[in-house]
């Protein structure tokens, strides 16, 4: 009676390395398919987003408020764009929960209880706020959640007079004071002109004195301040190179912390300062970090750039190589600027 072959050690070990070989191959494809998957979820997001503006406009004949320009404390209406759109994106029972009245800035806790009006909405994640390819928290705190989808500003308004020359635009007493928008006020094209993109988010820490990383998640110091640049013939450039060049040290670890608030940086607004995927920097005076007169960077982990929502409804991913001249094109109202599609 024959016995039974079995596998030689030399066969098993020859199919061990063949399996390992298929699963070396196949593990980068499958990871691409997963990022893929999480991509167009994100552009599900922001095309989500761009419904939810038209219909506000459609209802109230204006571009949504990208919260209030004054400095009185405690500011009541300093609430984002997004919450303001949460009726349209069938997140009323939230948005019924906001006190208006009352300021949309989280407090902090005193023996776990949390005094804010607006503690019940502030605190609900809301997943169409979150890109699924960014894991970072954006805040440790519970009583604000975060949101990856911040409206632009467009440039620096410190150089305008503080009128900003995107589409956003402020209550309150500043430069923005009843400069209410619409569709009417873009003229250089609802497809042409920025209304949304993305940024990473933070890990929710504070500042760290002396730290240096390179991180898209987070903001630098920045070097000289604002006001050197003014008076030059492009100063939102000569800004932008001072934060490349200049932003060498760990600021704020909070981006994105929560999607409630109308400040850049925290879940608010960005700018169309620096090129995708580049430095986020801070510049006030004596360590206090200004989110308004910010570099807010739009930013992702997407390969190769960001995604962008046009006033139009369309998404377009953007790569980081875009020309800086035709990213301050995109996120300009009314520049007079021409692109051509290839340039996008």
């Amino acid at each position: 009676m024959k016995s039974r072959r079995g596998f030689t050690l030399i066969e098993l070990l020859v199919v061990i390395a063949i399996i390992a070989v298929l699963i070396a191959l196949l593990l980068p494809a499958v990871q691409a398919a997963r990022e893929a998957a999480r991509r167009s979820q994100c552009v599900n997001n922001l095309k989500q987003l761009g419904l939810a503006i038209q219909n506000y406009h459609d209802t109230n004949g204006c571009i949504a408020p990208s919260g209030y320009g004054g400095t009185a404390a405690p500011i009541a209406q300093n609430f984002s764009m997004k919450a303001r759109l949460l009726p349209f994106m069938e997140q009323l029972p939230i948005y019924n929960a906001i006190n208006f009245t009352q300021t949309g800035y989280m407090a902090g806790a005193t023996n776990n209880v949390y005094p804010d009006a607006n503690f019940t909405a502030a605190s609900k994640n809301i997943a169409s706020f979150l890109c699924p390819s960014d894991q970072n928290i954006g805040s440790n705190d519970l009583q604000s959640r975060p949101s990856n989808y911040p409206n632009t500003q467009g440039l620096n308004r410190y150089y305008n007079s503080w009128e900003c020359d995107g589409t956003a635009w402020y209550l309150g007493t500043d430069g923005n004071l009843n400069r209410i928008y619409s569709l009417a006020s873009i003229t250089d094209g609802t497809s042409n002109t920025a209304a949304f993109s993305e940024f990473i988010k933070g890990n929710g820490r504070g500042i760290t004195a002396g730290m240096s990383k390179n991180g898209r998640h987070m903001f630098y110091n920045g070097g000289a301040s604002q006001s050197a640049f003014l008076g030059q013939a492009d100063p939102n450039r000569s800004h932008a190179m001072d934060c490349k060049n200049n932003g060498n040290t760990m600021s704020w670890d909070y981006k994105g912390e929560r999607w409630i608030s109308h400040e850049a940086g925290r879940g608010g607004t960005y700018h169309h300062i620096q090129t995708p995927n580049q430095k986020s920097c801070f510049y006030g005076t004596a360590g206090a970090a200004d989110t308004t007169q910010s570099i807010t960077t739009a930013s992702s982990n997407h390969s190769g750039g960001v995604n962008l929502l046009f006033w139009d409804g369309s998404v377009k991913f953007i790569k980081d190589s875009i020309n800086y001249t035709n990213w301050y094109a995109i996120a300009t109202r009314a520049g007079g600027e021409v692109i051509s599609s290839d340039a996008l």
